[in-house]
């Protein structure tokens, strides 16, 4: 009796300790303001990353022994449990600076959704002015890319002596895998996402020859040398066009010393800049709400790598291959299941289990396939919480609210005239297909913005003036109106004004008030507004709920955090957090 009293204790005392440790967040006036990540100093050269490589035993490896030892993982089980119930709240990423965003690094550089960028950027993406295969002389094969199921191709050596891996489509479903290649590595780079340069280039077979030393994997991928008769195989299994030229996607070879894939969980152990666990990093979770947008499923570790320049010496993180977004799964159609279970997804397994067989998913409802140069891909059964990718995903997995909502900020933020360009750089032949994935493509955009912006609130750009020497003025943007997602009816806003002192502790200044317009002025003769005697050591603290039907319901919480400045004897903003 005495051991089981024993064994209930130690059982109440770990699901305490796992609820209430490692899941504070911490608030936004004790997170630093920066908007450049300190990460571009030299370093020693790193080993390469072997551990993703095989793509097969990753994604077992994340289909099932991750998850069980994710399931088997007590503390993480009872946190999850606690944030359910209310008890705690989630781990949120850890590389957000005090505004809740993620800061300039050599994982992502903050681009469209900060600073718009004009058609002809967006068009270009990453490739440069003189970055394309140059179209003169011959394009030397160094090796192929041959595997099962994978899109036809080679690698290629051209006049300037740059290295290109060469993609083609497949023979019934021309322009269908290029066009995503080109079209997703324009919107990630817009996004903010290290990319390769991608173009699409008219090949002629006359002009590719064989180098000296070049090799083929032939049967059991056992390297030979290439022969003429490899290069004819390749060709063979491709769509040519009416003048005999091959149309392919050029990828340019990454500029440095590859390193392996960067891992969606740990951290690079011999990289003193890789201090973050790579499942905390705010543009990893984020990047599922970019993936669901693109149908990006295939976000597994072998389709990232890590690049080492020798001159700067430090290593930057590339997101590489995106055969499989949109709707295109490498050589073939996605399957409509792809992007809405898991390749071995155990919850539905259990389901159509439990409601013997009768359980018929939404997505295996037939679907007609508009356009072969397209492929499968829709937004009539896309829902963005329930969107997964072919393998789980570590980051994902670990995604909140917060995450999410950063995430459909960069989403959103590409207007039906962004999403059109972008589309175009895809070549489509037919006017009718390009205008279908342009129309897909908004309506999963609409989508990801109508259930974000209602479950955070969607409250940003915020300002700080003084009009006069007797009030402060708080602006802001409301994103869910600016940007067509909000609800009927006209909004309200609830604020109060409180003091923000150490430890979270705080005190009432002002007691909540409405307003109508995204606007909220603070008169100083309040108790606390004035600036105090020890301005370090206290901040105010304005939170915001929003309502669109008269104040029957309320959304959750921003808090927008004013310190004053001891040297302009102003008050400037310090930082803002949400409640999700």
């Amino acid at each position: 009796m005495r051991t089981h009293a024993i064994a209930i204790h130690i059982l109440w005392s770990a699901l305490l300790l796992s609820i209430f440790s490692g899941c504070y967040s911490q608030p936004a006036p004790t997170r630093p303001t920066i908007w450049q990540a300190d990460d571009r100093r030299s370093i020693l050269e790193p080993q390469e990353e072997t551990e993703g490589q095989w793509a097969l035993w990753d994604g077992t490896d994340k289909m099932i022994f991750y998850r069980v030892g994710q399931f088997l993982n007590v503390g993480r089980s009872f946190r999850t449990i606690g944030t359910w119930v209310g008890l705690a709240d989630p781990l949120e990423a850890q590389n957000v600076n005090a505004f809740d965003e993620v800061p300039d690094s050599t994982w992502f550089t903050n681009r469209h959704h900060v600073n718009r960028l004009s058609q002809d950027t967006l068009t270009r993406g990453a490739t440069k002015e003189q970055g394309a295969p140059d179209m003169t002389g011959p394009w030397e094969a160094i090796s192929g890319k041959e595997s099962l199921g994978s899109t036809p191709g080679f690698v290629i050596r051209d006049r300037k002596n740059d290295l290109y891996l060469l993609k083609f489509d497949p023979p019934l479903h021309p322009e269908m895998t290029t066009a995503s290649e080109v079209i997703s590595s324009r919107f990630l780079h817009a996004a903010g996402y290290n990319v390769p340069e991608h173009y699409l280039v008219e090949v002629d077979p006359s002009r590719i020859t064989i180098g000296e030393k070049a090799t083929f994997r032939g049967r059991y991928h056992v390297p030979r040398p290439m022969t003429q008769d490899d290069i004819r195989a390749i060709l063979e299994r491709v769509p040519h066009q009416p003048d005999g030229t091959l149309r392919a996607m050029a990828s340019k070879f990454l500029p440095g010393v590859p390193k392996g894939p960067f891992l969606y969980a740990g951290q690079r152990s011999d990289d003193p800049h890789d201090r973050i666990r790579h499942e905390n990093r705010r543009e990893l979770r984020g990047f599922r709400v970019m993936a669901a947008f693109l149908n990006h499923t295939d976000t597994k570790a072998a389709n990232a790598l890590d690049m080492y320049d020798p001159q700067a010496r430090y290593v930057t993180h590339y997101l590489i291959d995106f055969s499989s977004t949109l709707g295109a799964d490498n050589a073939d159609p996605q399957l409509p299941r792809f992007g809405n279970e898991y390749f071995l997804d155990f919850a539905t397994i259990g389901r159509s289990m439990a409601e013997a067989g009768l359980y018929v998913k939404p997505w295996e409802v037939p679907l007609r396939m508009e356009f072969p140069a397209v492929g499968y891909f829709e937004s009539d059964y896309f829902n963005p919480e329930r969107w997964r990718p072919t393998y789980p995903n570590p980051a994902f997995l670990r995604a909140t609210l917060r995450d999410a909502y950063w995430g459909a900020k960069i989403v959103t933020s590409f207007t039906d005239e962004d999403i059109e360009t972008i589309v175009q750089t895809g070549g489509f032949t037919d006017p009718r297909a390009q205008q279908y994935l342009a129309d897909v493509l908004k309506a999963r955009r609409d989508k990801i913005g109508r259930h974000y912006f209602r479950v955070v609130n969607p409250l940003d750009h915020f300002e700080l003036r003084e009009p006069d020497r007797a009030h402060l003025s708080l602006t802001f943007e409301n994103l869910a109106i600016s940007r067509g997602y909000a609800p009927r009816g006209t909004p309200t806003y609830r604020y109060s004004v409180k003091r923000f002192v150490k430890f979270g502790v705080d005190s009432e200044i002002l007691p909540r008030q409405l307003v109508s317009q995204p606007m909220i002025m603070i008169p100083y003769e309040s108790g606390g507004v004035r600036a105090p005697e020890h301005s370090d050591a206290v901040i105010l603290t304005v939170e915001i709920q929003t309502s669109y039907d008269g104040g029957k319901h309320w959304s959750p919480r921003t808090s927008v955090y004013l310190r004053f400045d001891s040297d302009t004897k102003r008050f400037r903003l310090a930082g803002l957090d949400r409640e999700s």
